[in-house]
């Protein structure tokens, strides 16, 4: 990933930053977010992307003896090659609920609620203004 994205400033390993030790060498790297940075291992990066699990739990639910769980799981029913070859991926799972939930939206007239906490320690007598403008700055409010 290195050489593909060594020019991309958002991406960063300890190869492309040798001073930065909070990443280990081969193992991690990091993307900045419009929140603030995230570092990824990539042991496993792959396998997480690959949950049968839930498919597995709609399985198991549906084979329960309760007749609720039965009748809430019906595609429990099928058998694993009916319900896909390959199954879903985490990140198809995600991108169709994503679809689903914007075409819900745009049918709505949807109003916004922005939470802002005036500080980390949650105390009613405290109000951090480095960490509110920080939180407004992140929402583009200013």
């Amino acid at each position: 990933m290195d050489k593909i994205l060594d020019k991309n400033k958002y991406y960063t390993s300890r190869r492309l930053n040798p001073t930065d030790k909070t990443l280990s060498f081969e193992r991690d790297f990091r993307i900045t977010h419009y929140a603030g940075d995230v570092t990824y291992s990539i042991v496993g990066f792959i396998d997480k992307n690959r949950d049968t699990l839930y498919q597995d739990l709609k399985r198991l639910l549906y084979n329960s003896n309760n007749p609720i769980l039965c009748e809430i799981f019906p595609d429990g029913a099928k058998s694993v090659t009916e319900v896909n070859k390959k199954p879903l991926t985490a990140g198809t799972v995600f991108k169709n609920s994503m679809s689903d939930l914007v075409q819900q939206l745009s049918a709505k007239e949807p109003h916004y609620i922005r939470c802002i906490k005036p500080n980390e320690i949650k105390s009613s007598s405290v109000f951090d203004t480095t960490g509110v403008e920080h939180q407004v700055n992140l929402i583009n409010y200013l």
